[in-house]
C-alpha cells in the first residue's frame, strides 16, 4: 500500500470543530441493559435510514508510516485520522449495505474532553485515500490531514461494527453501543460493507457517552455503576494491536 502525501492545502470545507466529553466502557450485558434502561426516559433512538434500522460502521484508520498517530496517546494528547463510511440493512438477516455517506474524521482527545473536525467525501476522494493515490484539487480532505500529518499517510486497519445510538433530544448527550466489533485489513475499493479480510473479533460491546458542557444529573448517577468497566484504550490502539500481533511499538515517554 503507498502512502498518501500533499503539498498545500486547499481552502477548507469541513464541519466545525464538535467539542465535547467522552467516556468508554466495555461493560458485561447486564451493566449495560441497566444504563440503557436508567438513560432510555431521557433520550430517543436514532435512525440515520429510513426502513433500515439496523446501521453498521466501516472505519478505516490512517497513519504516517513511523505511527506517528498512534504513538500520540502517549503524551495524554490522542490524534485519530479515520475515513468513516456508514452501512445499514433492514434485518440482522441480511448483508448491510453502504448508504454512501461518507467522512474524513480528525479527532483530538485529552482525558474526557475531544475535538472532532470533519469533511464528507466522494467515492473518488474515499478511493484515492485507500489506495494511497493524489486527491483532487481541491479537495477539503489535504487541509484536514494536515492538522494532523506534515507527511505521507497511509490506511493501516479497519473497526467494523454495529452500532445503535441513542440522544437527548437537543442533541447534547450522545450515547452509542458498538456491537460485533471486528477488526480486518483495510476495504479495497468495490468491496463490500461487511470486510473481506477479517483479523479478529473483539469479546464485547463498547458503550461510548458523549456529551456537551457538564453531565446532567441523571447521567452522572447513570454512569457511576459503569466505573470498573471504564477503558482508555480506542478501538485505533485496539486494532492495531491485533494487527501488529498483541503489542504494540514503544513509544517515547
Amino acid at each position: 500500500m503507498n502512502a498518501l502525501a500533499w503539498s498545500s492545502a486547499p481552502p477548507m470545507k469541513c464541519d466545525a470543530p464538535d467539542l465535547d466529553h467522552e467516556r468508554r466502557f466495555q461493560p458485561v450485558r447486564e451493566a449495560v441493559d441497566a444504563f440503557l434502561r436508567a438513560t432510555g426516559p431521557y433520550t430517543e433512538a436514532r435512525v440515520y435510514e429510513p426502513g433500515l434500522p439496523h446501521a453498521f460502521t466501516r472505519t478505516t484508520y490512517f497513519d504516517t508510516p513511523a505511527l506517528d498517530l498512534l504513538a500520540s496517546a502517549s503524551s495524554g494528547y490522542a490524534q485519530r485520522l479515520r475515513l468513516r463510511e456508514y452501512a445499514a440493512a433492514m434485518d440482522l438477516g441480511q448483508p448491510p449495505s453502504l448508504t454512501g455517506r461518507r467522512f474524513l474524521e480528525v479527532k483530538v482527545t485529552s482525558g474526557e474532553r475531544r475535538t472532532k473536525s470533519r469533511c464528507a467525501l466522494s467515492a473518488h476522494e474515499a478511493e484515492a485515500l485507500l489506495y494511497g493515490l493524489p486527491l483532487p484539487e481541491g479537495s477539503a480532505a489535504v487541509g484536514l490531514m494536515q492538522q494532523l500529518a506534515r507527511g505521507p499517510v497511509m490506511p493501516w486497519v479497519t473497526a467494523w461494527y454495529r452500532r445503535v445510538t441513542r440522544t437527548t433530544a437537543d442533541e447534547r448527550v450522545r450515547i452509542t453501543l458498538d456491537q460485533d466489533l471486528a477488526f480486518a485489513l483495510p476495504p479495497l475499493p468495490g468491496d463490500p460493507a461487511e470486510p473481506t479480510c477479517p483479523l479478529e473479533r473483539a469479546s464485547a460491546a463498547l458503550l461510548e457517552v458523549k456529551w456537551q458542557d457538564r453531565a446532567p444529573a441523571w447521567l452522572e448517577q447513570a454512569l457511576r455503576p459503569l466505573a470498573s468497566s471504564e477503558t482508555q484504550g480506542s478501538k485505533f490502539e485496539q486494532g492495531m494491536r491485533v494487527l501488529l500481533g498483541g503489542a504494540l511499538p514503544p513509544r517515547d515517554d
